[in-house]
């Protein structure tokens, strides 16, 4: 179906993307544990999906490929359309055949999935490369930095590969004392919603990031890659809530930088000790985000200059 979009003096055609068939498996240990649950350990499910990838290149002919987080339309693309990757640390696999659980004590099962995930799609596309280094495309892009990044000590020397932090940059630095104000950005169908507002006195509400963080003394979220990587270049200490596996993977790489906690089953009585906990990493918070201040600008630049290099 092509429908048209309008927005910011902007006009194009758009289609919608063939989706692949996901299996309801709940926990994943590695990134091909994520694909083997979407049909990428199955011959049938994943030539048909790729047939349809490759139709519909075929049809809009396009000069090049920009794909976040979608594998199968990297592997279509692949050897026909220049493809750039684009996304967060968690979404853009590191460069290996096998690939490191993100989860420990990760099952026999897995094993045997990412062995069934590689043989599958090498039967469908010859590679002669590892299966990470096809699906990062011709180059790619991470929106984070390498100290959140749990793949970072695997993408070193792989040259086709950069951090370009967010986009919303540049943040202000944060300038609070403890007794500044708290910030809160939590889902209102979080189970533990009410107690964590009531209980820390917050209020919980949207607000362009650049605003929300100026002069904060916590930031109460669930571990979002933009929120928690805005958090650490403005200087906000943080407690992270976690959802889903990679917010508690933000959380354990703020806990290992000194400048957060995270918390799974919130109480009133260990959500009072945790904020005294977290306050007390103002200073670090402050700290860090002054020696990350690099990283506290807009690269977007480069993936253009990128992009337009592979469109010649």
């Amino acid at each position: 179906r092509h429908c048209h979009f309008k927005g910011n003096d902007f006009a194009w055609p758009w289609v919608a993307a063939p989706l692949p068939p996901f299996s309801g498996r709940e926990n994943s240990y590695t990134f091909a544990d994520i694909l083997e649950a979407f049909g990428f350990g199955q011959l049938e499910l994943l030539s048909r999906h790729l047939g349809h990838w490759r139709d519909l290149l075929k049809t809009i002919q396009p000069n090049l490929v920009i794909a976040d987080h979608a594998p199968g339309l990297v592997l279509a693309a692949r050897g026909s359309i220049p493809t750039v990757v684009v996304g967060s640390h968690f979404a853009v696999p590191p460069p290996l055949e096998r690939f490191p659980a993100f989860r420990s004590l990760a099952p026999a099962a897995s094993i045997v999935r990412q062995r069934r995930v590689s043989e599958t799609i090498r039967q469908l596309i010859p590679l002669e490369i590892s299966l990470g280094e096809a699906l990062n495309g011709d180059h790619s892009f991470i929106f984070s930095i390498p100290e959140l990044d749990i793949y970072r000590a695997y993408r070193s020397g792989f040259s086709t590969t950069h951090y370009v932090s967010i986009h919303i940059t540049p943040l202000v630095q944060n300038t609070a004392c403890a007794h500044a104000e708290h910030w809160s950005y939590l889902s209102h169908e979080y189970p533990a919603y009410d107690l964590v507002v009531q209980t820390l006195k917050t209020a919980s509400e949207f607000q362009p990031l650049q605003a929300a963080l100026k002069d904060k003394s916590i930031a109460i979220h669930h571990g979002g890659q933009t929120t928690t990587l805005a958090c650490l270049l403005a200087g906000v200490p943080q407690l992270i809530l976690p959802q889903y596996i990679e917010q508690h993977l933000n959380g354990t790489a703020l806990l290992r930088l000194g400048v957060g906690q995270i918390m799974m089953t919130p109480t009133e009585e260990n959500l009072l000790q945790v904020q005294d906990q977290v306050l007390a990493l103002l200073p670090q918070a402050q700290g860090l985000a002054q020696k990350l201040a690099h990283w506290n600008q807009n690269f977007v630049h480069q993936v253009v200059a990128v992009c337009n290099q592979l469109c010649q």
